[in-house]
């Protein structure tokens, strides 16, 4: 299983599609200067991803992990 910083895939990768909807819902009202492109989910970019969310936000992976398991 895939792990970031202690994350497994399971954790934040949307088993359905609505759930990362429902997600990035929550982490846009979180954080308004996130965007959808922000958040496009791709299973093979998601390290990127993440690691974009961390400078965007200027929050260390430890607190992104923290806020993405309490969606």
């Amino acid at each position: 299983m895939i792990k970031y910083n202690n994350m497994t895939a399971t954790q934040f990768s949307p088993k359905a599609n609505s759930r990362w909807e429902a997600q990035k819902a929550k982490l846009k009202k979180q954080f308004p200067k996130l965007s959808d492109a922000d958040l496009n989910f791709d299973e093979t970019r998601k390290t990127e991803m993440l690691a974009a969310l961390e400078f965007k936000l200027s929050i260390p992976a430890e607190e992104l992990q923290l806020v993405i398991e309490t969606l």
